[in-house]
């Protein structure tokens, strides 16, 4: 085998991986805080009602300050063993719906937010060490349309047992309600369907874990970074991680950082909570299904256009791409505004929104442009971090997640009294914020990129005239 072939097999192999254990991540999350109220109400003493937020803002928390280690581990280790533990991490979290336990269910989420830390410090390790510069953005982007498919089949496994466990959840209902009005009970899960759904997630979770496990780990030759040389020491990489905190360009980054982490943990877990507990969508049992396919498409559609048009238009993958993440949180934002009840995160309501209600094409167009926007915004993260401090890469990269993780923390433990509009209008707000900050810093970038340019072009004739 020739080493591109090599390269694209690696790079191919990492998606599938990424797609394993992020399909039972991202599909739990859509439907974790319901499913925990469903098994609270028959269950008190098993575990708290909202501790389907709460347990997502541990995972965060963890997450957070993993990222300030995770540089250190990575040049000690290899992004092999990296991936491989983060997968096994991510596998222990949905085995433990199979036995229900707040003890379980809050040290699994640690465990989870650690295992994040541990998978995104890998898998760009891994890409490193598996591209040349000439074919490194070619293998990213395959790797992420792959990994991104991860909410389409996400999508297949909630339509498919929903379907299969349908008449276990109408018997459910039928009892649950204390009228005859069925449609003002909100969605709930049977036993039946939560044991099918997690056992489902379970099982291609260990797909990842024996993935990553047999994936190639030498380097191929002219590596970016080689994953075998140790340039740092633990504590030398992390006092670098704690300088770049510091760094002025990292401070102006925060509202992107902090938006990267607010608008994927609304979109992923407050917004189908929200629409589970709207009694008027208790009906609509395929809504998570179909959200979550539309905004896998929305992913994968725009994360290929990206890497298209980056090719045909100079920075396109900067500024203009910003630009479209922006507008993409304005227009979901609006749609989600008017079309549910304002008390719909905290608990199940009855109460009617502002304009129309929910259905299966509004949820597939919210959702797709959900996905067009997050594709952009985490887009222009990576390529800000990279560029802005080419010599700290990995520590960049590590401190836009604890900013992230640090947004997405507080957002869920806030989520049990935080109303709908402050969502709605706070992330369009922080959206726009976050915009003109990054537009400051993208000319600063291109300006610094065009003077070493020159300086090399400079060099490069100086270096011909002495020769002569």
């Amino acid at each position: 085998m020739n080493q591109r072939r090599f390269e694209l097999l690696c790079a191919a192999l990492l998606g599938f991986g990424q797609l394993s254990i992020m399909t039972g991540f991202d599909s739990e999350s859509f439907i974790l805080e319901s499913v925990i109220h469903s098994i609270h109400e028959r269950a008190p003493e098993r575990i708290s009602q909202y501790a389907g937020y709460y347990g997502q803002a541990v995972i965060y928390a963890f997450y957070m300050v993993a990222c300030m280690f995770s540089p250190s581990i990575i040049a000690v280790s290899t992004p092999k063993i990296n991936l491989v533990t983060a997968a096994i991490f991510f596998t222990a979290f949905p085995l433990g719906f199979l036995f229900t336990n707040s003890y379980y269910y809050y040290f699994s989420s640690a465990l989870l937010g650690i295992g994040f830390a541990l998978f995104y410090q890998g898998q760009g390790g891994y890409l490193t060490s598996h591209s040349t510069r000439k074919t490194i953005e070619s293998n990213v982007s395959i790797s992420w349309s792959v990994g991104c498919c991860c909410m389409i089949l996400g999508s297949a496994i909630l339509a498919g047992i929903t379907k299969l466990s349908a008449e276990d959840t109408k018997h459910l209902m039928e009892a649950l309600n204390t009228t005859s009005e069925s449609h003002k009970m909100e969605r709930r899960f049977s036993d039946t369907e939560i044991n099918l759904l997690f056992t489902a997630f379970t099982g291609i979770s260990v797909i990842g874990i024996i993935t990553f496990f047999v994936m190639p780990s030498r380097d191929v030759e002219n590596c970016i970074e080689s994953s075998s040389e140790k340039k740092e020491t633990f504590m030398g990489a992390l006092k670098l991680t704690c300088s770049t905190i510091v760094n002025s360009k990292m401070v102006q980054l925060i509202p992107l950082f902090s938006l990267c982490g607010l608008n994927t943990s609304f979109w992923l877990s407050v917004f189908p909570t929200a629409m589970s507990f709207t009694k008027q969508n208790s009906h609509l049992i395929y809504l998570p299904a179909i959200y979550s396919f539309a905004v896998g498409s929305g992913e994968v559609i725009m994360g290929i256009a990206i890497s298209f048009l980056s090719k045909r238009i100079k920075n396109f993958g900067q500024k203009p791409t910003m630009t479209i993440g922006a507008v993409c949180v304005l227009i979901y934002c609006a749609l989600i505004h008017f079309s549910t009840a304002f008390d719909a995160p905290m608990k199940p309501t009855q109460d009617e929104p502002i304009l129309f209600h929910h259905s299966y094409l509004l949820a597939f167009t919210i959702g797709f442009i959900c996905g067009i926007g997050d594709c952009c915004i985490n887009s222009v993260r990576s390529v800000i971090c990279a560029l802005a401090m080419p010599k700290r890469r990995p520590q960049a990269f590590s401190v836009s997640k604890v900013f992230q993780a640090l947004a997405s923390c507080i957002l869920f433990f806030l989520s049990p009294i935080t109303p709908l509009f402050v969502y709605t209008i706070g992330l369009p707000v922080l959206s726009i914020i976050a915009t003109i900050l990054f537009f400051s810093i993208s000319n600063r970038t291109q300006v610094m990129e065009r003077k070493m340019t020159e300086g090399s072009r400079n060099a490069a004739e100086i270096g011909k005239k002495l020769a002569l």
